[in-house]
């Protein structure tokens, strides 16, 4: 874990130096040697802290950087402008800061939109303390309430002068994951960005990865107000989610965004926790990794490597010119130059494990924050959940300790959907990747009291990234409301709480009674494949539930309200499940469910069942091939199992809808069975695969169907 090191300071208490145990530089434990950081400036605050933050409210406030070693650093925290200001000069003309940071107009003024009766201001604050050996320094000062009045951050040092200004005290929330947090598009942002005067609002953005944790932001960030031309430039589910909170608790709040696109799991934990696993594919994953980074910590290997590169390109070169020749007196089209491409260090990749809470949440572990927001999934859909399923629960865990907060607030944004809408629950079980990461999310996070997954596909559709944001951001936050700060509102969905089985159905119990939405309806705003549901007066039929027996097969199931012995259930059945064992509700890539619950608040991804979730993809070739092929073994049984359940479905469906629709209508019941044999007949012939498969397994069914054929035609012609 994090450990803290403690320096006595002069105040009489204890100050906190910020150095990393052992345990969080396992990533090289090959025993190659660590490069060592970039050396710091003498006389500098971390780089979190600078003009335009928040400073988290009713939290000790840490104030950390670097000195020259050994020597006293002064740390004040004022309201009084004069000081302040004075302050802000001197450190210009000691050369540590450029000039006065540029700041909005009195038109777009704090005050003038949130006026404070009794501003609670708090007179100027020091601690002394001396800088260690590495020149860390650190200083942790006593609480203060929320409060729009400007403060300045002050730390003098061997006659130079650090100075940060335009500081607010409020509510401070990190925002992690990947490109569904990171994003910026949505529909209507133009004109929610045209309308985004809150100076109170601050927002502070970058990714970076390492292979080692890192002791401060590599990058160079600043802090943003929330003005009409920066909210164009914002990630939108983090800004709407800061513009939620500011908006209804009326105090600043400050989104401090280290998303990155096409990022897994494994990378939002503390090395030490993934090391605590004792999983074969985790475990070899991290294997490989500290072999790759070894190789590029020895400067012989990397000097061996970057030469084999050179002269790979001297080689493709040569055999281009070749190629080129050829074609030239052949007369064909000249050949492209394909060089290969240069070696990617590791060590900073895109998405390796732990290498973005190295370099992005370990660098401001020390800053009083309120909570995680965290949206990611997506990528560890596509056969990588066999590792999710035991690196997510290290999420949370990790993010708690590198804040020091064992109770600190986690909210994990589900995932919308993806792909085709309402496909087979038979492939569904095997390949909806989408269902089992909200599953393993719902399952890590259902008795934490400080966590929650927060149910957003009712806003999804076929892409990806859904072009509505506001109801994930408003879910987000309703959470947040309700869970911590304590508001009397409704913050989720129903939740299922248990299962009884009766006379073949499945009384499926919640912990209050939901409403259902009718439909599904396309919406107006240049986004026609959007969808969003729709509420209704009055019953409509339940949506997005899948039922199994013993055999675990799975079957689209009828679902209906009812009440027993007074208490609100939903019976779920069907005819192909005699005894059923198990439901499931939303388990698809892109599900049908229309459940909503209090407030017409989505009933999140559900299932009754206990069964282990089908492995992912491993990491080793030999495993990776393996695991591939089973997969899509099951992909092909699964889809022989729909194609059984339609026939069967068929047989029972056909003389019960024609019974009902023609009674005593002998030439209409005709009609309908050669309409549906011919149907039948069109999609084998046009499905080679279908078809194939009929053969193999139903060798007689064709002929079957075009013998029921002929004898309906000949007493249709005889009628």
């Amino acid at each position: 874990m994090i450990k803290i090191n403690q320096r006595k300071n002069d105040a009489g208490g204890f100050m906190k130096l910020p150095c990393l145990g052992l345990a969080l530089i396992l990533c090289a434990v090959t025993g190659a040697a660590h490069a060592k950081q970039e050396e710091k400036p003498e006389f500098r605050f971390a780089a979190i802290l600078n003009d335009g933050m928040v400073l988290q409210q009713e939290k000790p406030i840490k104030i950390w950087g670097w000195a020259k070693p050994d020597t006293q650093v002064s740390v004040t925290l004022t309201q009084d402008a004069s000081k302040g200001t004075t302050a802000v000069e001197a450190a210009v003309q000691s050369g540590t800061r450029k000039g006065v940071a540029v700041k909005t107009s009195d038109d777009h003024s704090v005050r003038m939109r949130y006026e404070e009766k009794n501003p609670p201001k708090f007179s100027p604050r020091t601690i002394k303390t001396t800088a260690g050996a590495d020149g860390a320094w650190s200083v942790t000062l006593a609480p203060a309430k929320a409060s729009f009045q400007e403060t300045w951050i002050v730390a003098k040092s061997s006659g130079n002068t650090l100075a940060v200004e335009n500081v607010l005290i409020g509510e401070v929330w990190v925002c992690a994951g990947q490109s569904n947090m990171g994003w910026g598009n949505f529909n209507r942002k133009e004109r929610v960005a045209a309308s985004s005067d809150f100076p109170g609002m601050r927002y502070v953005a970058w990714h970076d990865s390492y292979y080692k944790p890192l002791d401060d932001v590599r990058s160079k960030i600043r802090w943003q107000e929330c003005s009409p031309e920066a909210a164009r430039g914002f990630s939108s589910v983090p800004y709407l989610y800061g513009m939620f909170l500011h908006r209804y608790l009326k105090v600043p709040v400050g989104i401090i965004n280290v998303a990155r696109g096409g990022t897994t799991g494994d990378t939002w934990c503390l090395r030490e926790e993934l090391d605590s696993l004792q999983h074969i594919t985790v475990k070899e994953s991290l294997r490989k990794y500290d072999v790759e980074t070894a190789i590029w910590d020895n400067p012989a290997e990397v000097k061996r490597i970057m030469a084999e590169w050179e002269q790979a390109k001297v080689t493709a070169k040569i055999e281009h010119e070749e190629k080129l020749a050829k074609a030239k007196g052949e007369g064909k089209k000249e050949p492209r130059l394909r060089l290969p491409k240069q070696p990617a260090d590791p060590r900073s990749g895109w998405s390796p494990p732990a290498a973005l809470f190295n370099a992005t949440v370990v660098p401001i572990r020390h800053l009083g924050v309120r909570g995680i927001l965290y949206y990611q999934g997506e990528n560890n859909v596509f056969g990588r959940w066999t590792r999710y399923e035991h690196t997510f629960a290290k999420v949370p865990v990790s993010f708690r300790k590198a804040f020091g907060d064992e109770n600190l607030p986690f909210g994990c944004i589900s995932q919308p959907g993806w792909g085709a809408f309402g496909t087979d629950p038979e492939v569904e079980t095997v390949t909806g990747g989408y269902a089992m990461i909200r599953d393993i999310q719902r399952r890590a996070l259902k008795d934490d009291p400080n966590a929650a997954m927060i149910a957003t596909y009712p806003t999804g559709n076929s892409y990806i990234h859904p072009g509505e944001k506001f109801p994930v951001a408003e879910y987000a936050s309703l959470w947040s409301l309700a869970k911590v700060y304590g508001q009397a509102i409704v913050h989720r969905g129903n939740h299922f709480e248990k299962m009884v089985i009766k006379d073949g159905k499945a009384q499926v119990y919640f912990d209050s009674d939901p409403v259902v939405y009718e439909r599904w309806k396309h919406i107006e705003n240049n986004a026609s494949w959007q969808v969003l549901p729709q509420p209704r007066q009055g019953k409509a039929a339940i949506k997005g539930f899948i039922i199994a027996g013993k055999d675990r097969r799975w079957y689209p199931a009828q679902a209906q309200e009812n009440r027993v012995e007074g208490t609100w259930t939903i019976e779920v059945r069907s005819d192909l499940v005699a005894e059923p064992v198990a439901v499931r509700y939303g388990w698809a890539n892109w599900p049908t469910g229309n459940l909503v619950g209090r407030e017409r608040l989505p009933v999140p991804t559900f299932r009754t069942d206990d069964w282990p979730i089908v492995e992912g993809v491993s990491y080793s070739e030999a495993a990776k091939k393996a695991s591939t092929d089973k997969i899509k073994a099951m992909e092909k049984e699964g889809k022989t199992f729909a194609l059984d359940r339609k026939l069967r479905q068929l047989q029972l469906d056909l003389p019960k809808l024609e019974t009902d629709l023609y009674k005593g209508d002998a030439k209409k019941q005709l009609e309908s069975k050669l309409a549906r044999i011919e149907t039948i007949l069109d999609e084998l012939q046009k499905d080679s695969w279908l078809s194939k498969n009929l053969e193999k397994d139903f060798p007689t069914a064709v002929e079957q169907l075009k013998a029921i054929r002929n004898t309906l035609r000949h007493h249709e012609t005889h009628e």
